[in-house]
């Protein structure tokens, strides 16, 4: 009984702010006006020295991730400067509902999708007409030596579960998984192997067509990584060893 009325709770919320979502997802679809990306930081492991690291970041931290895309887009014949802009808020220090583990059943998923919009909506001030995007970066301590779960984007409610290092040395490496996550709520897929880590052939290549295939030049975004042989690849660290092909660009509808 506890279950169902907990779940009549949860579809309640849902439907009190699924308008805004739908407007705020067609905004992002179709790149019309402005696309503000909120990159909210959380002391996920409250821990003092991730505390402090926390406190540290600072807008200019992000600036390349706005600059990545932009410049991606032009690429592709879109001019995107006066439409992506990211923001960097106060931090939080309330964790996100645990993800299900593996195996859960459906109904277990989606009770974990509205405990996050819940949760979101709880620790966001949120205006609904200049924001569409919200970030949350999940820092924890390197101290821990806890394996990181893994990040997660979702289109429907327009947020992303970004788990980092509370590491300066890692910041480059960390917005390259925040444009991945970023590009998932765009519409993008993965195209790499999630059991191995490879990029697939040939949708994860940037040149897919090139002899001898390898080394690859740069790692697709949402292929993570550049093969430079049959055998071997490499993760990309920082943006600048990245590109976003054609394929993801059609997915998240910059081809028209």
């Amino acid at each position: 009984m506890f279950k169902i009325l907990r779940i009549v709770v949860l579809l309640f919320v849902l439907a009190s702010v699924w308008g805004t979502y739908s407007m705020q997802q067609s905004i992002a679809e179709d790149w019309s006006g402005v696309v503000t990306i909120k990159i909210i930081p959380v002391i996920a492991d409250q821990q003092l020295n991730t505390a402090k690291f926390v406190r540290s970041l600072r807008p200019k931290d992000f600036d390349e991730v706005s600059r990545y895309l932009t410049q991606s887009a032009k690429g592709y014949g879109l001019e995107l400067s006066n439409v992506i802009q990211v923001d960097l808020e106060a931090p939080i220090s309330s964790a996100p509902p645990s993800i299900p583990q593996a195996g859960s059943g459906r109904i277990d998923h989606i009770i974990w999708a509205l405990r996050l919009r819940w949760w979101a909506w709880n620790n966001q001030l949120n205006d609904h007409q200049d924001y569409h995007i919200r970030l949350f970066m999940l820092y924890q301590s390197p101290a821990s030596g806890a394996t990181l779960s893994h990040s997660t984007g979702l289109r429907n409610g327009l947020i992303g579960l970004i788990n980092a290092r509370a590491l300066r040395p890692n910041k480059r490496f960390h917005n390259v998984v925040l444009v991945h996550e970023l590009l998932h709520i765009f519409g993008a897929t993965d195209k790499y192997d999630i059991a191995t880590g490879r990029p697939i052939y040939p949708q994860g290549y940037v040149s897919p067509n090139a002899k001898p295939r390898w080394p690859q030049p740069y790692a697709e975004i949402m292929g993570r990584a550049r093969q430079i042989s049959a055998d071997r690849f490499e993760v990309a660290e920082r943006l600048s060893q990245t590109r976003l092909s054609e394929l993801t660009a059609g997915e998240i509808g910059w081809l028209k």
